[in-house]
């Protein structure tokens, strides 16, 4: 135990003297995340968003009300109306349509509103509320601030022409009653996370282990009282406490963006911790294939860039050309994201997201042992 507990130390104390280790496991996905979240997540904003605001009258407006929201919400260039009003005849129709997702807010003028016109003069009289009804969904909320922007326009407007009346409104959200909508920070963060492991799996592991293959460091294993499973397992440690700082680096991050709390879960934990074996299982699989430094950091480049776009992590891609699309099926780290990403959103696992990657893990590990003297014969 002593003799894996300094191994261990050694290899972990190399590896961090090595700026470029660290720098990639854990200082760039850090810097990754924080980067993708500030571009991508405001794609889709009210600036690029085609939103529709419905609107019911359970009376016709007039007065000076209705000459004020007109010229508010009057499709003149002047405007710059960021949405479009469509009227209803029906309360009914309108509610439907907004659980549709055919318009994204829905707006009731009630019955007795024009009272406001006489508010103006008679202070105690009672005016409904405007009632605005919008989901859960980002683009209704976007459209329903903006809405409510532009009323507090008209109560400018009214305020100008010497009147104090201010509009009041009641807001209600209907449909599938979520925590939290899915932002992109949610998307990606587990994506960021098995970025840490593939930096691990698929660079630092075989680079070393070819580096060791050719100054021979295997077969002088042979002549040292250091046994062959305590060495690899010593090894295998070294890069989990690595990949463990990182976890608690990202996770700390996390917690500053606000990410989906369904992070902290048990069951999220340990299926991430079950990608890191296999992860590192296929990285042990890569390493016995590389007889030398240079196959082996530009193979790793090509697989590293192939998993990274073709498992999912920045955007979907089931919809990929059939040429490539054969790679996001045959790959483990699609299952395992996929995996993730459902635990994050309450879904159940599907048996594939846990078959998959335990072939690939048990697969790895039969080949790596049956490799291993194979890759210490080539050794120079």
């Amino acid at each position: 135990m002593k003799k894996i507990i300094n191994l261990t130390k050694t290899f972990f104390l190399n590896s961090s003297r090595e700026f470029a280790v660290p720098f990639w496991t854990i200082i760039f996905p850090t810097l990754f995340f924080i980067l993708f979240v500030s571009i991508f997540e405001n794609i889709g904003t009210s600036e690029n968003l085609d939103l529709k605001v419905g609107i019911y009258y359970e009376e016709p407006l007039q007065g000076v009300i209705k000459t004020t929201f007109d010229d508010v919400f009057s499709p003149s260039e002047s405007n710059h109306i960021p949405f479009q009003v469509e009227e209803y005849d029906s309360f009914e129709k309108g509610l439907q349509n907004l659980k549709n997702s055919e318009i994204n807010v829905f707006v009731v003028f009630p019955e007795n509103f024009n009272l406001l016109n006489l508010k103006f003069l008679i202070e105690t009289i009672e005016v409904p509320d405007i009632k605005v009804y919008y989901t859960n969904d980002s683009a209704s909320m976007y459209a329903k601030d903006i809405f409510e922007i532009f009323l507090d326009e008209m109560n400018i407007m009214m305020y100008t022409r010497g009147e104090e009346v201010k509009l009041t409104v009641n807001e209600e959200i209907i449909g599938i009653k979520q925590s939290e909508p899915y932002r992109y920070r949610d998307f990606l963060f587990p994506a960021i996370i098995l970025m840490s492991v593939l930096t691990v799996a698929v660079f630092n592991m075989p680079i070393y282990f070819s580096y060791y293959v050719e100054k021979g460091v295997f077969k002088r294993l042979n002549s040292t009282p250091i046994k062959g499973n305590e060495y690899f397992f010593s090894f295998l440690l070294s890069h989990l406490i690595l990949l463990l700082l990182s976890l608690i680096v990202l996770y700390v991050e996390a917690y500053l963006f606000d990410v989906n709390p369904d992070i902290y879960k048990p069951e999220f934990i340990a299926y991430s911790g079950f990608s890191i074996l296999v992860i590192l299982s296929v990285g042990l699989l890569l390493s016995s294939l590389y007889k030398n430094m240079g196959s082996a950091e530009a193979i790793s480049q090509v697989i590293y860039q192939a998993t990274i776009f073709l498992s999912g992590f920045y955007f979907e891609v089931t919809n990929t050309p059939w040429f490539i699309r054969w790679y996001v099926y045959f790959n483990p780290v699609t299952y395992l994201l996929d995996g993730m990403r459902k635990l994050m959103t309450g879904n159940v696992l599907v048996p594939v997201n846990i078959i998959v990657p335990v072939i690939w893990m048990v697969a790895s590990i039969l080949i790596f042992s049956m490799s291993y003297k194979g890759m210490v014969y080539h050794e120079k």
